[in-house]
């Protein structure tokens, strides 16, 4: 009697779910495999029958993209506008429930500290990633400070997230808020 035909991709999306949790809370080097397959409630045995590294679990976990879930969401509530899309979306990125929810955010907050010590695969979807977020910030205007909104973005949450004062981190998220949209519509 053996597995089901789906188990071992089952399976394989809970080792990825498990590491996208632990590394957006713990970061890269604070997830070890052992804590990963802990996570996802298997031995760390079986870790190297999906993956041949760390850094290729790491790729495939880069693939999940909380913005377009969000529009996918808006688009099922009738609300099909790309600018409202935008501006809603970096609503969520520099709000508290992003900010105070590290495992259900953007890996772009937890990551981009360690990914200067990365080397290969991740350090390349990193860079794709980011150029993605800023090219879709951007729209159709190539001169709308995507690259900016981003990077302010990710550096507003990762401040917000260090303050031990919770009015300091609401006036980041809020301050980051008002810039990214004087810049989105200049």
């Amino acid at each position: 009697m053996g597995y089901p035909a789906d188990h071992k991709q089952k399976t394989r999306n809970k080792i990825i779910s498990a590491a996208r949790k632990l590394w957006k809370s713990k970061g890269y080097d604070g997830a070890s495999v052992e804590g990963i397959m802990k996570e996802a409630g298997l031995t760390r045995g079986g870790f190297y029958a999906h993956f041949a590294s760390k850094d290729d679990l790491l790729v495939e976990a880069l693939a999940e993209n909380k913005v377009i879930d969000g529009i996918r969401k808006m688009i099922d509530a009738g609300i099909t506008d790309p600018e409202i899309h935008r501006k809603k979306s970096i609503e969520w990125y520099l709000s508290l429930e992003h900010c105070n929810d590290p495992g259900k955010g953007c890996p772009l907050t937890s990551l981009t500290q360690e990914a200067s010590r990365m080397n290969g695969k991740p350090r390349v979807i990193l860079s794709s990633l980011v150029k993605r977020f800023a090219n879709w910030i951007s729209g159709e205007k190539e001169d709308r400070n995507g690259m900016a909104i981003v990077a302010m973005m990710v550096g507003a949450v990762t401040l917000a997230r260090a303050t031990d004062d919770p009015k300091l981190s609401e006036q980041i998220l809020e301050n980051a808020r008002r810039a990214a949209d004087k810049l989105l519509v200049s």
